[in-house]
This record gives C-alpha cells, structure tokens and sequence, in this order.
C-alpha cells in the first residue's frame, strides 16, 4: 500500500496482511471483498450513529459505536476505532455531550479510511 504524503496512515499493515493471508493463490482477493463488505457497511452504521446521536439515545449510540468499533478494529481501521471507543464510553456512562464532535471526527476518519483502502486493493 501506497499513501501520498498527505494521506494519514489510517491502517494498520499487520492486520491488512492477516487478512490476505486468509487467501489461497487464484483465487479472489479476500482482502478485496473484505474492504467490500466494510466499505458498504460502515456508512450505514455512520447514518444510524448520527440518527442516535440526534435522537440522544444512549443505547443505541452505544450499540451502534461497540458495533463499528470492532469492524473497524478487524479492518485494521486505527483512526477510526478509539474513536468509536470513546463514543461508546460514553454512552455507556449516559453522557452525548461531546458525541457531536466525536461524530465529525469519525466521520473524516471513515473518509480517510476509505480513500487508504482504495490505494490498498488498487
């Protein structure tokens, strides 16, 4: 993987190199179809975290953070997951005040993300 000196390293090469391992030589690229897979999910995720957020409903804040927090730790996603963690916090303590803010973040860090993961599997 290439980035350009203004991309943020957003992933960690050991987990995108466990990931490939998973594949046998011929066969399609699993770490391909698995940055598939996470790049259609996660921006449902963000839509339904900001509708939580909105809607200041903890449980599902919390839910919905716990969830892309561990698809983001198993893509190897390094920017995205403390920050899901931190939004998962606090929920968990029953406080959005800083959600808003952590959402943003989140939301730049999907899009950092997302353009690594392209360079990734081009």
């Amino acid at each position: 993987m290439t980035l350009t000196a203004t991309e943020p390293c957003v992933l960690d090469p050991s987990v995108m190199a466990a990931i490939r391992s998973l594949g046998e030589p011929g066969e399609p690229d699993v770490f391909a179809e698995i940055t598939g897979l996470f790049l259609a999910d996660a921006p449902i995720h963000l839509l339904a975290l900001g509708a939580a957020i909105a809607a200041q409903n903890v449980e599902a804040v919390y839910q919905t953070a716990h969830r892309l927090r561990g698809s983001s730790l198993e893509m190897g996603a390094t920017c995205m997951a403390p920050i899901c963690a931190s939004l998962e916090q606090a929920a968990r303590a029953g406080s959005l005040q800083d959600a808003e803010a952590d959402y943003q973040r989140l939301t730049r860090a999907f899009e950092a993300t997302s353009r690594a993961l392209a360079l990734a599997i081009a």
